[in-house]
């Protein structure tokens, strides 16, 4: 109607308010989250000293990397100061040039979706590299159709910064007419990720985040943490929250050795259940056009089963969903769109919990308080919706998988790459 404000206008008039309260937000109220930007500077402060294999050994070096070289820049100019200013702005462009890939999407539920999950989630989008990963699995999924090898170096690039986008690759992979691209382009870049690690540290730096990983306990906001939780809530003399070697609090007492087991358990079991999933894609996609909604559902459920089976569960691993969801939305038509839509808004539900347990409530975790009940029942049905959304995705994945008529044999047309 004359006078209207367009989409798009609107989108991007909403997108700037809320990053600009979440930058406010990073800077006043929410300035605890900032400590891994702090973290980071400390330790690159440190790197002539402790040399690449000391520095941030937690992380790929492909993420050592991505966080050296704007420390390198500030350095240069003899500005390191301000190396966290720089790292924010950073993420508002990347944050934005996800946005405008959406918007290029022409999808208005996909972009709206992206505008609320920032604030969902609060300050800590731009105050962890995370939101680097997640956005490539999202662009991964995007260029899929028209640029599976494309598709396949954004989501080993997002692989190379955080080991958990591999899981998504069996799944890109699975429609027959792009598979031998996707399968190419993913192992040259690859192969280029491995080579340049092992140049700039060492084999040894390429297994330390998995070291790093298989030492830890178990984090105060992981699933598997939820019982002991509970009880430390409940009854604090039986369990202790500390903050461990690993930088994160975890939680020790009766119970929390099984609770790690179980974790565990889960874990190998939901491999089995991805790997059949996979390998069922792989008889019956034929293109990816056709078998975009399973892949999708792929993709949002094997990243859901990392999330929810671990041992250890941040807040930013939801950065690691959040762009895989306005990704599908921007792609999927019809019934497909509006079932993840709802998936989607109860992700955004569990991500506002998110929220609310951190930075806002964290103290009532580390510190038994009053609170400290209400902020673990909020976490609990955080954890119950994160759980809720892995199960959702794995069926989703079966059905869309199944509805796809079984390929014939020989060859299958190979649409325009």
């Amino acid at each position: 109607m004359p006078g209207a404000v367009p989409d798009r206008v609107r989108l991007w008039a909403w997108w700037g308010l809320t990053r600009l309260v979440l930058v406010v937000l990073l800077l006043t109220a929410e300035s605890g989250s900032i400590t891994d930007l702090n973290y980071y500077r400390a330790s690159l402060d440190d790197l002539g000293a402790e040399g690449v294999g000391g520095t941030l050994a937690e992380y790929p070096v492909p993420a050592f990397l991505a966080l050296a070289a704007p420390y390198a820049l500030m350095a240069a100019i003899g500005a390191t100061g301000e190396y966290r200013l720089l790292l924010i702005v950073l993420l508002l462009l990347l944050d934005a040039a996800f946005h405008r890939a959406l918007l290029r999407r022409g999808s208005v539920p996909a972009a709206w979706m992206w505008v609320a999950a920032a604030p969902a989630l609060g300050a800590v989008t731009y105050a962890r590299f995370d939101l680097l990963p997640g956005v490539l699995v999202g662009l991964a999924l995007l260029r899929l159709v028209d640029a599976p090898r494309r598709a396949a170096v954004l989501a080993v690039l997002a692989t190379g910064l955080k080991y958990s986008p591999a899981l998504m690759l069996p799944a890109l992979a699975a429609p027959a007419a792009t598979r031998l691209r996707v399968v190419v382009g993913g192992a040259v870049a690859g192969i280029g990720l491995v080579a340049v690690s092992i140049a700039v540290g060492g084999w040894d730096r390429i297994v330390s985040p998995l070291s790093y990983q298989g030492d830890r306990g178990l984090q105060v906001e992981s699933v598997a943490a939820t019982p002991a939780m509970v009880r430390w809530a409940l009854a604090p003399d039986g369990h202790r929250v500390f903050f461990a070697p690993s930088l994160a609090w975890e939680v020790d007492g009766p119970g929390t050795d099984a609770l790690i087991v179980v974790s565990t358990v889960v874990t190998v079991l939901l491999v089995v259940v991805l790997g059949g999933l996979w390998l069922l894609a792989w008889l019956r996609l034929p293109d990816p056009r056709t078998g975009l909604p399973a892949v999708v559902w792929l993709t949002l459920g094997a990243i859901a089963a990392f999330v929810v089976s671990g041992k250890v569960l941040s807040p930013q691993y939801l950065l690691w969903l959040l762009p895989a969801a306005c990704a599908g939305l921007a792609l999927l038509e019809g019934r497909d769109r509006q079932r993840l839509l709802r998936w989607s808004t109860v992700l955004l539900v569990a991500t506002a919990l998110t929220h609310v347990v951190f930075p806002h409530g964290y103290l009532e975790l580390l510190d038994h308080s009053g609170w400290s009940i209400v902020v673990v029942a909020v976490l609990a049905v955080r954890n119950v919706l994160l759980v809720g959304l892995c199960a959702w995705a794995l069926v989703a994945a079966l059905q869309a998988v199944r509805r796809v008529p079984r390929r014939p044999r020989g060859r299958v047309a190979s649409p325009a790459s």
